[in-house]
């Protein structure tokens, strides 16, 4: 099975510009101050679905499938509250309340399923709802220096999710590739 045919894709939730600029910054910030800048690859996102290969032919079918199932989900709040880490890989902004995340994921998930046949690594089972401000590059000799000046930083924020967006990687940086609309009222 060829890369190219099947590329990989992943589904996350972005928020508006506003948000997007703020977490940039924070990126921006640790990319100045520690040469650590993996994370400025991708605009801010909380991932919905990791990343899974897909035939690219049959990418039509990927997209009316996320289309309509979007179509279903009622809007939501998200609140950002303060920054979080997983062990010394990943500083990241928090997302207070994962209730309506972890179901849309779990959701999602059995959609995808339902015409791909996902494999064990593509399968998340538990998702932790954040927004990655620093991963990767992260060593450990920096991440000390950085954890302690985000660790009891003040950030709060929020913002309604209105849609979920399909990513695809062109083999060197991730391409939104299309949004699809949550229920309109």
């Amino acid at each position: 099975m060829s890369h190219q045919k099947h590329p990989l894709y992943f589904i996350a939730i972005l928020p508006p510009e506003n948000i997007k600029s703020e977490i940039k910054a924070f990126k921006e910030k640790i990319k100045q101050e520690h040469d650590v800048k993996h994370a400025l690859k991708l605009p801010a996102h909380i991932t919905i679905q990791i990343p899974f290969r897909f035939d690219e032919e049959n990418e039509a079918i990927l997209l009316e499938n996320i289309k309509t199932f979007s179509n279903k989900i009622v809007p939501f709040k998200v609140e950002l509250d303060g920054f979080g880490r997983f062990s010394k890989n990943v500083i990241f902004v928090n997302v207070s309340d994962h209730q309506h995340l972890i179901k849309l994921h779990f959701e999602l998930q059995e959609t995808l399923r339902s015409f791909i046949p996902l494999k064990n690594h593509e399968i998340s089972s538990k998702i932790h709802p954040h927004l990655t401000i620093a991963v990767r590059d992260l060593k450990r000799s920096n991440f000390l220096p950085i954890w302690n000046e985000f660790e009891n930083k003040e950030y709060k924020n929020s913002f309604t999710a209105k849609n979920l967006v399909l990513l695809k990687h062109n083999g060197h940086h991730w391409d939104i590739i299309k949004s699809f609309e949550f229920k309109t009222s």
